[in-house]
């Protein structure tokens, strides 16, 4: 009881006291009163942003058919608000949406597709919200295998994205796709948006290295590559070893652009023998060996292009490759019957790629995807379907189209809704455009194959001419000086035979294990007036 009397007093003690402080209290008093409230200035208003209530009054179906559980409805409602001209303004919150609702609703590809026209109808009113669906959209495009629907958007809204990582995510997709349209330019200015620690950062400068590498640049696009494997080192899984050994295969390509052949032939004999990109890195280092003079290096490497194991590649620049080296060390019968071998070899492939022009891009789209499903080439031989069989841009089109069937056929069961019609009609216009893009690239790369092999075959009948042409040159310079000239002097070597392995001549047997290792010896026979003569006529 005292305290609380004491505490009373005190409290009544402090009244009085500023009560007899008089004027002099209450003009202090005055001072200390705070200055009159601002109102804070109006958010500025961006132009053509509808007002709140028009904004409530637009949505009032949908948000009430969401409140009470009716997700189909719900959706029906947003797509009568996307259908109707005069709510325009509401165009791309309403997409938004509505991919939200069709990923709940197990229709994966059809909210892709929705998301994907928010990003491109987005305008700056409403630009966050439907850039935060970025991630989702990504997330659920990379399942149903059409990432590249996105690609477009991204490019040219890149803008809607409001944090870092969204930001990284957009513009490595928007650059692919600049890539694609070879606006290398922008594809280079959208990547400087991935930063370092992204995810996607090893991508990133891979593609930048890529990019650099077409405007024809190596030696920066050098820098990239290595950026890339050092990001990208710790990665584990299969994706990751593809990744490296595609890295390999860039990096090569790089040296040998930038007329570095010994570092070229040093990365691509990195790429490992198991490896869906080994066959072309042999192929790309025969040439880096005939780049310099390495003929024997040469040879030896295509021979394994030429074994059974690799019946299904083409590669018939690794023929002609092949009757090069022979003429530039005069080998010139060998040169003759390769020839005939190339003509007759490629001569009945070009009749069968000139029979099958005339198809359908659906028609080409088909039997790329049996190929890689079942292995079944058809009417036109393996080789020309072999590319389609690892490719990751045709499988992510193959899973796609097999992606949009399956939603096709799940929403037949569905009532016949707006929404469902919607989605219906947008999955197959996305099917039948891919199934169309993807045919048509493969029916223009088999006639560019096609007008490239005919004109190589008119290639090897000029190339018997400048062979005859060589020998006679030999035969009025062993004319003028009684004898055949002497073969130009090389320097020779003894191959040692390495602790633990065992050599013995190649007589025409292929085993698997040994592919990959062959070495050819062969002593060139061109004398020395005439070699210079050959390497300029073949080199120029």
């Amino acid at each position: 009881m005292r305290g609380s009397q004491w505490d009373r007093g005190g409290l009544v003690l402090v009244a009085l006291t500023a009560l007899s402080a008089g004027p002099a209290f209450a003009a202090k008093t005055k001072e200390a009163h705070p200055p009159p409230a601002v109102e804070a200035p109006a958010a500025p208003v961006v132009p053509g942003a509808p007002d709140q209530k028009t904004h409530d009054a637009a949505f009032a179906d949908y948000d009430s058919q969401l409140a009470s559980g009716q997700k189909a409805r719900a959706a029906d409602a947003l797509v009568t608000l996307i259908n109707d001209p005069t709510k325009a303004p509401f165009l791309a919150e309403s997409f938004a949406k509505l991919g939200d609702l069709l990923k709940e609703l197990d229709l994966p590809y059809a909210a892709t597709l929705a998301w994907r026209q928010s990003f491109l109808d987005a305008q700056e009113w409403d630009a966050e919200q439907v850039g935060r669906r970025v991630p989702s959209a990504i997330e659920t495009a990379d399942k149903v295998g059409d990432l590249a629907v996105l690609q477009g958007p991204f490019s040219k809204n890149v803008g809607i994205a409001r944090t870092e990582d969204v930001r990284g995510q957009m513009g490595y997709y928007a650059a692919r796709e600049a890539y694609r349209q070879q606006s290398y330019g922008l594809s280079l200015g959208l990547l400087k948006m991935v930063k370092q620690g992204d995810p996607l950062f090893p991508k990133a400068k891979m593609l930048e290295g890529i990019v650099l590498n077409a405007q024809s640049k190596p030696e920066s696009a050098l820098t990239s590559f290595e950026a890339a494997g050092k990001a990208g080192k710790d990665d584990k899984g299969a994706e990751a070893a593809r990744f490296g050994e595609m890295l390999k295969l860039n990096t090569g390509r790089s040296y040998y652009a930038s007329g570095n052949y010994p570092r070229a032939i040093q990365a691509f004999a990195t790429v490992s023998r198991g490896s869906e990109f080994w066959p072309e890195a042999q192929f790309e280092r025969a040439w880096s060996h005939f780049r310099i003079d390495d003929f024997n290096g040469t040879l030896g490497l295509l021979l394994s292009l030429d074994t059974p194991f690799f019946k299904n590649y083409y590669y018939p620049e690794a023929d002609l490759l092949r009757i090069y080296s022979m003429f530039l060390i005069c080998k010139f019968p060998e040169a003759n019957d390769q020839i005939g071998v190339f003509r007759a070899k490629y001569g009945k492939l070009d009749d069968k790629l000139k029979a099958w022009n005339g198809h359908t891009p659906e028609e080409n789209f088909e039997a790329a995807r049996k190929y890689r499903e079942q292995g079944d080439p058809g009417d036109l031989p393996a080789m020309f379907w072999n590319p389609y069989a690892t490719e990751e841009r045709f499988g992510d089109s193959v899973k796609a189209v097999e992606s949009a069937n399956d939603e096709l056929k799940r929403l037949k069961d569905v009532s016949a809704n707006p929404f469902a019609d919607w989605a219906k009609t947008a999955v197959k216009a996305r099917r039948d455009e891919l199934v169309t893009a993807e045919g048509t690239r493969i029916r223009d790369r088999l006639q560019a194959q096609q007008d490239e092999l005919t004109g190589m075959l008119n290639d090897s009948q000029i190339f018997t001419i400048d062979i005859m042409s060589m020998k006679t040159k030999l035969y009025e310079e062993a004319a003028t000086i009684g004898k055949m000239p002497d073969v130009a002097r090389t320097a020779e070597r003894d191959d040692r035979v390495k602790r633990a392995y065992v050599t013995w001549p190649y007589e025409g047997e292929v085993w698997a294990d040994e592919v990959g290792y062959y070495k050819v010896t062969t002593t060139p026979e061109c004398p020395a007036s005439l070699r210079q003569t050959v390497q300029g006529d073949v080199k120029k």
